[in-house]
């Protein structure tokens, strides 16, 4: 998931934070050392924490400890670090006048550099630090100074110092950070409180003095990177929409927003709005390895029997790549302001009208739960859970290709592609799978979780020429199974449900999709409308 990490220094802690809105704990990590310092990742999934009163440790992307390291220290513990683009190599400093390095599979290596032997850098402290591209040393580091900040590197094993930085009568410089814009940092006095952004080439200030009218241990930048993840990404693009009531003023309740990196088109709809509300989208890439989807895709209770399904669906990583950004995933950020005044968010994620696909590729648009949209229908199909945050993630679904759903399609009812029904019929969904390339009679997996999901297709609206996102259809009626969820049966060899059309308005366009939450075999979708 897409997740934030801080240090608690006074409790050794490291402590996750939920990333919309309040921004609440969701999680606490108890640190093996003291006076927990600074947090770097790897680019693979991992992240490390170094310990002003310890060593470094290292956890996985679930906060789940891995491992132990008590490097070489100067005048404290591992204070601040960052890991180089081997995603292996720690940099890190002591508040003495080192820079040192430590390998994590080798042990300890040579210091980077030692400020006390180079001209300039006798005197202070050295707080945090960062690596610049190429993100191994070679590119040179930025450093906290107290006094200011430095921009140092090696070459043939000769050190300088290549550049200060420093505003007004700042002498405390501890926290520093890159901006995802590739060529400015963010850094900050933890005596002042004030920060600043400085361009790294001209050392010009861009940003700031910005107060903030309470300590400052450290500055997370969003988007900021390490030098172990995938650097410098495009920069964010954000946008901000005013939406008004449809009825009778012309207004719109619906947001539309193609990303300018990848294509990629957003559509999000305040269904019934009835007050003017102000939306802020924000559209960036991310490192793989933050954008797994939550360990858990669905807790469902079919009868009497509990299901978890494990998730870690790995995000999509196709459109992307076809932009140019390889190996990288795409987030949306949502937010409404006032959080009120409409009944409910829905959303679609469509790739763009440049991409074609020979197979179709089931995305999901994740509210940190796993509410889905089906990137070739164009129509989201929401999960058990209803949106609650606001943080959307791409994920693809994989499937076993030892398995096939036969004819790619529903068998029931009109062959599964399109059909009408009466608005007072119910409808009896069927498909079959077998081993590849033994359909129609081959045997069925017995332990798939195939769950219906059914979304309402919304016309135009004339007065604003737009068209909502589409609505989903909750809840999903099981015919005989008042209040059970869609899951299908499997019945001799036909996996079946039979859904009713109660809460389901005639005249409309529906598209029907099974998800196998087991991951074993590829979602399908049938359109049909009620008359």
């Amino acid at each position: 998931a897409y997740r934030l990490y801080t240090t608690n220094f006074t409790n050794t802690d490291i402590v996750r934070f939920s990333i919309d809105k309040a921004h609440g704990i969701v999680q606490t990590i108890p640190g093996g050392f003291s006076q927990s310092e600074s947090v770097a990742f790897d680019g693979r999934g991992n992240f490390y924490v170094g310990y002003a009163g310890g060593g470094l440790e290292k956890y996985n992307h679930d906060g789940v400890f891995q491992a132990s390291f008590s490097p070489t220290v100067e005048n404290r513990g591992v204070d601040w670090i960052d890991v180089a683009s081997d995603g292996q190599t720690i940099f890190y400093t002591s508040e003495g006048r080192k820079i040192f390095r430590f390998s994590t599979v080798t042990g300890q290596l040579p210091v980077y550099v030692d400020l006390s032997t180079v001209s300039g850098g006798t005197n202070g402290k050295l707080f945090a630090i960062r690596i610049l591209p190429p993100g191994n040393g070679a590119g040179g580091v930025l450093v906290a100074d107290q006094k200011n900040i430095k921009r140092v590197n090696v070459v043939g094993g000769a050190a300088a110092i290549v550049q200060t930085y420093h505003v007004g009568s700042q002498s405390d410089w501890e926290a520093l950070n890159l901006d995802p814009n590739g060529t400015s940092f963010w850094a900050g006095d933890a005596t002042t409180h004030n920060f600043y952004r400085f361009n790294i080439s001209t050392g010009n200030v861009e940003v700031g003095p910005i107060n903030t009218n309470a300590s400052l241990g450290g500055l997370c930048v969003d988007g900021a990177f390490s030098a172990a993840q995938l650097s410098p990404f495009p920069t964010p693009a954000t946008q901000t929409f005013t939406l008004t009531p449809t009825t009778g003023s012309g207004g719109s309740n619906t947001v539309f927003f193609t990303s300018p990196i990848t294509g990629t088109r957003f559509t999000a709809t305040l269904a019934n709005l009835t007050n003017n509300a102000t939306v802020t989208l924000r559209d960036s890439l991310v490192d793989p390895s933050v954008a797994q989807s939550d360990p858990t895709v669905f807790s469902l209770s079919p009868g009497t029997v509990a299901a978890t399904v494990a998730g870690s669906i790995p995000c999509d990583q196709v459109l992307p790549g076809l932009a140019g950004f390889p190996d990288t995933c795409e987030v949306f950020e949502f937010e409404a302001t006032p959080d009120s005044g409409f009944s409910d968010q829905n959303f679609e994620i469509d790739k763009s009208t440049a991409v074609t696909e020979a197979i179709p590729n089931l995305r999901f648009i994740r509210n940190l739960d796993e509410d889905i949209t089906d990137g070739v229908v164009k129509t989201p199909l929401i999960g058990t859970k209803r949106p609650g945050l606001c943080v959307f993630t791409v994920n693809q679904q994989t499937s076993n290709p030892a398995f096939e759903v036969c004819g790619d399609a529903f068998s029931s009812p009109a062959a599964g592609t399109a059909f009408s029904k009466n608005k007072t019929a119910s409808i009896a969904f069927k498909f079959k799978v077998s081993p590849t390339g033994a359909c129609p009679n081959g045997a069925s997996p017995t332990n798939l979780l195939p769950l219906l999901v059914i979304a309402r297709v919304l016309p135009l609206d004339p007065s604003t020429g737009t068209t909502p996102a589409p609505e989903p259809v909750t809840p999903i009626i099981v015919a005989g199974n008042s209040g059970g969820l869609p899951l299908f049966i499997l019945s001799g060899n036909t996996w079946q449900l039979q859904v009713k059309t109660t809460n389901m308005p005639a005249g409309f366009t529906y598209i029907a999709t099974m998800i196998d939450l087991t991951s074993t075999v590829p979602s399908i979708s049938a359109t049909f409308n009620l008359k």
